[in-house]
């Protein structure tokens, strides 16, 4: 086994050196200076001892550089020997089969035409091919190998690949959906069916125009809680008007007692007595209105307070019984002063009140 390597070693060589001489034996180019092409010509030199030393990396990258300054079918003969030594046997094929055209008729390449249809026929077995196909769910998708999306064309044929792993994936949108490493060795052929079991997202609903803001309806709205202000206003009012009443009440006491040491407790007064009497008379008034308004304004107050603790919805049927009540002659509370009341002292003034 190890001589047959070393026999193939051999002849790779000696064949190497054979189309190294014939690359340093061509004329040079218009294109190149005498300084480019002998360090072209040192570079494949270094190429051929590298290929010899089984580095085929090395030499790959040596005779890569020569070709971007000569491109001659040996270059390219050698840039297929290296590939296909690395295991890239798609990519040496080619270059064997570029290197047999640009041989074919060039009396300097006839060892490239010797050599090259016996390495075209050689890597054509040995090259893995693998088919794709789109399988349930897949029709729409992009399947891609190895990162690159396949064409239509692709797709209906057997794919030459290298020996190893590849990776078969298939995207929706910028989602991939399927991904699969398929393993080849040489001479493999394999199939692989892309099938997609997620089911596809269903569109997105139009959106509906926005109605038009409508005022909702009166009886919709929430209704404002009353302010509990006014009763507490009206209340406090009641409280100082009867307190006004109170102060004028006693003062109404003190002067009856003046009326009665003048008078003498009858009903006959002197006419000096006149002055306490109308003075009577203003403070029992005032007294009598200041009370009456006073307790009116503690009871409507009241009244207000205990409304505003409730909502609008409660207070209404409320509000429309005072109404009724007042179309039928209630109405507010009112507090009148009648002259010369019924039971009334000396002043005769009283108060009369309807709640």
């Amino acid at each position: 086994m190890e001589q047959g390597g070393l026999r193939k070693s051999g002849r790779q060589i000696i064949a190497a050196a054979a189309l190294g001489a014939a690359l340093l034996a061509a004329p040079p180019a218009g294109a190149q200076t005498k300084e480019e092409l002998a360090e072209a010509r040192a570079l494949f030199q270094e190429g051929v001892a590298l290929s010899a030393a089984n580095n085929c990396a090395a030499a790959l990258a040596r005779f890569q550089a020569v070709a971007n300054v000569r491109r001659t079918p040996q270059v390219l003969f050698n840039i297929a020997e290296c590939e296909a030594r690395l295991g890239r046997l798609v990519s040496a094929l080619g270059n064997y089969r570029i290197a047999a055209a640009a041989a074919d008729g060039d009396p300097k390449a006839r060892e490239v035409t010797a050599n090259v249809g016996a390495r075209i026929e050689d890597l054509e077995q040995r090259i893995p091919r693998l088919a794709i196909r789109r399988g349930q769910g897949a029709l729409t998708a992009t399947i891609l190998l190895d990162g690159s999306a396949l064409g239509a064309a692709e797709m209906s044929a057997d794919i030459p690949v290298d020996p190893g792993p590849h990776i078969v994936s298939a995207r929706i949108g910028d989602r991939e959906v399927v991904r699969e490493t398929v393993t080849l060795e040489e001479r493999d052929e394999k199939t692989v069916e892309v099938a997609i079991d997620e089911p596809p997202r269903p569109a997105a609903p139009p959106r509906a125009a926005a109605p038009p803001d409508v005022a909702p309806p009166e009886a919709s709205r929430p209704a404002a809680r009353p302010s509990k202000a006014p009763g507490l206003v009206v209340l406090g009012a009641g409280i100082a008007s009867g307190v006004v009443g109170g102060v004028f009440l006693g003062l109404r006491a003190g002067t009856l007692s003046d009326l009665d040491a003048l008078c003498g407790g009858d009903r006959s007064c002197p006419p000096s007595a006149r002055p306490t009497a109308d003075r009577g008379r203003l403070y029992t008034g005032v007294a009598e209105v200041g009370i009456g308004l006073g307790v009116a304004g503690v009871a409507a107050g009241i009244a207000l307070l205990v409304t505003s603790g409730r909502s609008a919805a409660a207070a209404e049927p409320r509000a429309g019984a005072a109404a009724a009540r007042r179309s039928a002659g209630g109405g507010v509370p009112r507090a009148a002063v009648v002259p010369h009341a019924p039971g009334a002292d000396l002043a005769g003034l009283g108060v009369a009140g309807r709640f």
